[in-house]
């Protein structure tokens, strides 16, 4: 009974962390908050220390629960997966899906799809998560990731989506009062918009230009670690932003941004979808990566020549 009783801690005590509260680790388990705690309480009590910090406005990892949650969380969504393989077989797929997405394309491309995709499997719970930070998809339970650049992870599988053009762009007033670059020593006279990657401090990531894929320092008044905040702060008009095609494509259309550079455009990365690299992955994931890769391949935003893309929007004055 002890081994059920541990069992039944270390499972409360996982989805507690994930769901960031024992209410939400009840709902997902369909039991009580207070069992949860309850059963969480017991586990403590057996292993001697404190795993979580409670307090009447949230739950923290203590140091030890955040070593036991790195070295349970994995096992536990093997063993999921390994029930829902099982029971999958024959059935339609269902259960929560977690899926992370860097921020700009997921809600550029990923969100419109998913009314369609929830149509065809309605018992299918997407969470996502949209934020760039991730760098342990299996550590921190998600089923799906979608990242620029391959991630060298010898658990996970990575399947293209599309590669990942940047351009360079900037509003019609802007560029009417600074003047259109026509070569990339022209960038020294403009207000040069810049973010930085995570991992690299506050250094700004240097603007990758031609088919050589030659680094060029620029520098501006604004640098932000979100691309989505610097194209934001381009369509206000304060300057010239390098962002990923698929991401300006849709501000092209509709006049807020003008691309320029048009014979510098560069391939700097390309665009994946992760997963775990398991024998048996529940149906929900693999129904999920089928569709979407169907559907990314199918966009022309996605796969188009660059060039071709922006051609209706060079200004050439």
């Amino acid at each position: 009974m002890a081994g059920i009783e541990s069992i039944r801690g270390v499972i409360g005590f996982v989805r507690t962390v994930a769901a960031g509260s024992f209410a939400g680790a009840a709902r997902e388990l369909g039991v009580s908050a207070v069992a949860v705690s309850k059963n969480v309480g017991r586990l403590e009590r057996r292993l001697g220390v404190r795993l979580l910090q409670r307090s009447t406005r949230k739950l923290s990892l203590t140091e030890e629960g955040r070593l036991f949650y790195d070295r349970c969380n994995a096992p536990l969504r093997e063993l999921e997966s390994a029930q829902a393989a099982v029971k999958d077989r024959g059935r339609s797929p269902t259960g929560i899906l977690r899926v992370t997405s860097i921020s700009p394309f997921g809600r550029t491309y990923l969100l419109p799809l998913l009314p369609e995709f929830s149509a065809h499997y309605p018992q299918i719970v997407v969470q996502l998560d949209l934020q760039d930070a991730v760098s342990d998809m299996i550590a921190e339970g998600y089923d799906v990731g979608i990242r620029a650049g391959q991630m060298q992870d010898a658990s996970m599988v990575a399947r293209e989506i599309a590669p990942l053009h940047f351009v360079v762009c900037g509003t019609p007033l802007y560029l009417a009062q600074h003047g259109i670059p026509r070569k990339p020593a022209d960038l020294a006279g403009h207000n040069c918009l810049r973010w930085w990657s995570s991992g690299r401090a506050t250094r700004p990531v240097n603007w990758v230009l031609g088919p050589n894929r030659s680094g060029f320092a620029v520098s501006g008044n604004f640098v932000a670690n979100d691309i989505g905040a610097v194209v934001t702060a381009a369509l206000n008009g304060q300057g010239l932003a390098y962002a990923p095609l698929p991401l300006v494509l849709p501000l092209f259309r509709s006049g807020g941004l003008v691309p320029v550079l048009p014979d510098w455009i560069a391939r700097p990365a390309h665009l994946y979808m992760h997963y775990p690299n398991r024998k048996q992955l529940p149906l929900r994931v693999t129904s999920f990566v089928k569709f979407m890769l169907e559907r990314f391949r199918k966009n022309s935003d996605l796969v188009s020549e660059p060039k071709k893309l922006i051609a209706p929007y060079l200004r050439r004055g």
